[in-house]
């Protein structure tokens, strides 16, 4: 039995479909991720797990059941924007939530000091950072076996990131089951035990990272940085951003000459470059003709 089973999802908006058939079986006890840009459907999948948003057909179970009323008390839910009252303060926005789910009221004790949260201080008071400790939080108080959390590292710091990613495994740990929503590759990678690559309203791949990486079709990628002028003369398959290019090749070696020789005669000017593994980045190019962002 799955944690959460969605089958043939469609979601429309009027005359736009937002979600064309999504198909996710998720485990118990595992962090699953779906990966892709803004607008791929992320967000609409999980409002539908977890907050019963409507949709136009397929199917939503929850541990076996259908999705319904008693089926999302086994979910917690950390929105992109929180719900958080910035004029209480950490406890008061506990007690508040608490009364809402009917948690013992113990609960909020242990919750601030397992966070580390300022019991008195006002939320307009608190950084990123801690408001997204006290958003978890909140959602812990009625201990759902499902924590569903939509781009959950937007506006950090690295350090709060961090702090963020270790709450999570330890979430892991305890035997919850963690799907998150993001457009970090890096958030999936160092995360996930699978992730699913989402792009306009479709999951195009489903796999461990190791999994998806091998869907790049390449052993390495030629990772080069500075100013870079002439990328397109180097074939479809190639990653261009602002200061550096990403290109997949078989023989490092061999191709390295070459290409460094087309960039330079189109008038670049090369800082650095590096061969690396492919990266989830590279697979959504692959699989898309574009990058994640």
């Amino acid at each position: 039995m799955y944690a959460i089973e969605v089958v043939n999802l469609v979601k429309r908006y009027g005359d736009f479909e937002a979600l064309k058939g999504v198909t996710l079986r998720i485990k118990e006890n595992e962090i699953f991720a779906l990966l892709g840009p803004n607008g791929a459907g992320k967000t609409t999948v999980l409002r539908i797990i977890a907050e019963g948003l409507s949709y136009d057909s397929g199917e939503v179970k929850v541990f076996g059941r259908k999705l319904s009323r008693e089926a999302l008390r086994f979910i917690g839910y950390v929105p992109q924007e929180d719900i958080l009252y910035n004029l209480l303060t950490v406890e008061e926005n506990l007690q508040f939530y608490a009364d809402l789910f009917d948690a013992p009221a113990e609960r909020i004790d242990d919750l601030i000091e397992r966070f580390s949260l300022p019991r008195r201080k006002k939320v307009r008071e608190l950084s990123g950072g801690f408001r997204k400790r006290l958003s978890i939080a909140v959602t812990l108080l009625h201990d759902p076996r499902i924590i569903i959390l939509d781009e959950p590292s937007t506006g950090l710091d690295v350090p709060s990131r961090r702090e963020l990613w270790r709450i999570i495994r330890e979430l892991k740990e305890e035997g919850k089951t963690i799907i998150l929503a993001t457009h970090y590759m890096e958030e999936a990678e160092v995360l996930s035990d699978r992730v699913a690559i989402m792009n306009e309203g479709r999951v195009i791949a489903v796999g461990t990272v190791e999994e998806l990486k091998r869907l790049a079709g390449q052993s390495s990628v030629l990772h080069i940085e500075g100013t870079i002028v002439g990328a397109e003369n180097l074939g479809s398959n190639v990653l261009v951003k602002e200061n550096y290019v990403r290109i997949p090749v078989e023989d490092p070696r061999k191709e390295l000459p070459k290409i460094i020789d087309v960039l330079l005669k189109s008038g670049s000017e090369i800082r650095l470059v590096r061969v690396e593994e492919p990266t989830l980045e590279d697979v959504f190019l692959k699989l898309t003709g574009r990058g994640l962002e």
